[in-house]
């Protein structure tokens, strides 16, 4: 039965994992996606709204990289109920304790910049690029008609 559940906690450990690298996955494609259509758009704006848009980019990333931290650390936190010595045990402690200080240090330094770059009117690249989209849809002569 022990074993069994030894079993399963590892296989447990290995989806929380696997959810934590799709969780990257996904923030750096939506990031990438941003990025892009960011450069894509014509440069008519303030350099300091591009700025900010940025910053918007980067703190969205952020952020899915801080979710995805705390998934492996729960992955740590299951693998440790299986460590069957305490060398084991002690490099599950030592990683633990490097994602822990890296989430810490990734979410003050979040915070800090959203309450300096991040204002809630900045609109993100992607509803920019939809709204220069349908504005060009209703130039005269376009032909995106």
């Amino acid at each position: 039965m022990e074993t069994v559940l030894k079993a399963w906690t590892g296989f447990l450990a290995s989806g929380v994992e696997g959810v934590a690298g799709l969780i990257i996955a996904l923030g750096a494609l939506q990031a990438a996606v941003n990025a892009l259509i960011l450069f894509l758009i014509p440069k008519r704006r303030a350099g300091s709204m591009q700025e900010r848009q940025t910053e918007y980019i980067r703190l969205q990333l952020g952020r899915w990289l801080a979710l995805a931290l705390e998934f492996e650390l729960g992955a740590d936190i299951l693998r440790t109920a299986i460590a069957p010595t305490w060398a084991e045990i002690g490099q599950l402690a030592a990683i633990a304790t490097i994602r822990t200080f890296l989430n810490y240090f990734l979410q003050k330094e979040i915070d800090r910049a959203a309450q300096i770059q991040f204002r809630p009117e900045t609109p993100s690249p992607l509803h920019q690029f939809k709204q220069r989209e349908s504005e060009m849809k209703n130039v005269p002569g376009n032909v995106l008609h």
